[in-house]
């Protein structure tokens, strides 16, 4: 049997096999809230899903205020869409809210399966510059600027140098 394919790279940097996607690159943004029932090891969940990001080809960064979870995630849309399956089963969030899963360009978070940033006195003055009023706000906040939160949390953590897996 001979199988004859064509491979053409398109604008986003994904390669099209016979006119179809292969691996398209996306970037999906939630946010939820947590669900605490006092069982829950924030450590053990950001650590099992390091793991799985890994071995899923998923990048991305979670940041968490005790209350309030930020998520963008990015790698095949496939991928996306079953760790996103497993996030909104899993007992940990509630009220999840889907802001942006859409095709993207590159990875703004290549270094980190799951970069982890915890509301910490170190990141208040990185969440201050994107509040209004009194505190952090979210589900207030468009696509974009949530976006730019990311990358500015990103940023951030390459000048601190901190974890990764």
């Amino acid at each position: 049997m001979v199988v004859n394919a064509i491979f053409i790279k398109n604008t986003l940097g994904s390669i099209m096999v016979n006119g179809r996607e292969a691996n398209m690159l996306y970037h999906l943004l939630y946010i939820s809230d947590f669900k605490d029932d006092g069982t829950y090891d924030m450590d053990a969940i950001v650590q099992s899903s390091k793991v799985y990001n890994k071995n899923h080809h998923i990048t991305g960064a979670l940041w968490f205020d005790g209350t309030t979870f930020v998520q963008m995630l990015e790698g095949g849309r496939a991928a996306l869409s079953a760790v996103l399956g497993r996030i909104m089963r899993s007992d940990v969030h509630q009220n999840f809210e889907i802001v942006f899963f859409e095709p993207a360009p590159e990875r703004i978070f290549s270094d980190w399966s799951m970069a982890y940033y915890h509301a910490s006195k170190d990141e208040i003055d990185v969440v201050k510059k994107f509040s209004v009023g009194e505190g952090f706000s979210p589900r207030t906040m468009s696509a974009s600027s949530l976006i730019t939160f990311m990358r500015y949390l990103e940023m951030a953590r390459h000048v601190s140098a901190v974890n990764s897996i």
